[in-house]
This record gives C-alpha cells, structure tokens and sequence, in this order.
C-alpha cells in the first residue's frame, strides 16, 4: 500500500539525496527545521519519493531573495529537494507526490525552482506553470507555481 505522509525522522529522507543535495541541507537544517516539513510517498517503509515544503527564506534563496519575498508575502510555499530514488523512477512516484502535496490543502499555493530545463514537462503535467526564468551568477533557474 503506498501511502503519503510526513516524515518526521528526517535523516532517513536525507541519506537518500544525492551528496551535493546533502551538503547543502544538512548544515541549514537546525536552523530551519521548524519552518519546514518533509513529506514522502511511501511503501511500508520504503520512500518511493520526497521532498520538502518550506514556509519561510532559507540560506539557499539568497540569491533571488527578492522573488522569494514576494511569493511567500502572496502566502505560496515552496517546494524544494523533490527526489526520486534512481531505482524508483519511471513509477510516476515524483508525479504522485506532488499530487498528493496539492491534495492536502488545494486552496495553498506552491512555488518551486529548478535548475533542469527537461523537467518543465514533469512540473507542468503536475499542474505548475511556468513563471519565469531568474538568473543569477551564471546560474538559470525556472520558477513554478502551482496556481496564479
């Protein structure tokens, strides 16, 4: 049975980022940990996929701080570090989990970005749009929102 819930022991959703995924948020964790919830697709108690919604600016927005600001004053979450194990994909799980994000409570809004340009059709067959593209230290980002 697959079931979609929060996950409260975060370090079994962490070991499964990848490295450099990991070196970015376990060092900010403690700090932000309160403003943020991770949610999981899982199956017994194997995660199918992952990812973590956050109320609030974290360390790594710094860059666009600006746009963060303005969808958080508008009451939109965001959505960062989506996962699907390796071995897990081509399943649907990360379309799911987002389906199931949405579900909870469809009259909250989502915000998330992306540095991959393939996954525009994933996020939009989720139910994003596409905003815009920041740009940032040579760095492209898409942002989505789930409703406008």
């Amino acid at each position: 049975m697959i079931t979609f819930k929060r996950l409260t022991d975060a370090k079994r959703f962490f070991e499964l980022l990848p490295l450099d995924w990991q070196d970015n948020i376990l060092p900010q964790w403690p700090q932000i940990q309160e403003r943020s919830t991770i949610y999981v697709l899982a199956s017994e108690e194997d995660i199918l996929a992952g990812g973590i919604v956050f109320s609030e600016i974290i360390p790594e927005m710094e860059a666009y701080k600006t746009e963060a600001q303005y969808w958080f004053s508008q009451h939109y979450a965001y959505i960062g570090y989506v996962w699907v194990p390796l071995e897990k994909r081509h399943n649907n799980y990360g379309t799911l989990w987002l389906k199931n994000l949405l579900a909870l409570d469809t009259q909250q809004g989502y915000w998330l970005t992306t540095e991959e340009p393939q996954l525009q059709y994933f996020y939009e067959k989720a139910g994003f749009q596409w905003v815009k593209t920041l740009r940032y230290d040579g760095v492209e980002e898409n942002l989505f929102v789930s409703r406008i």
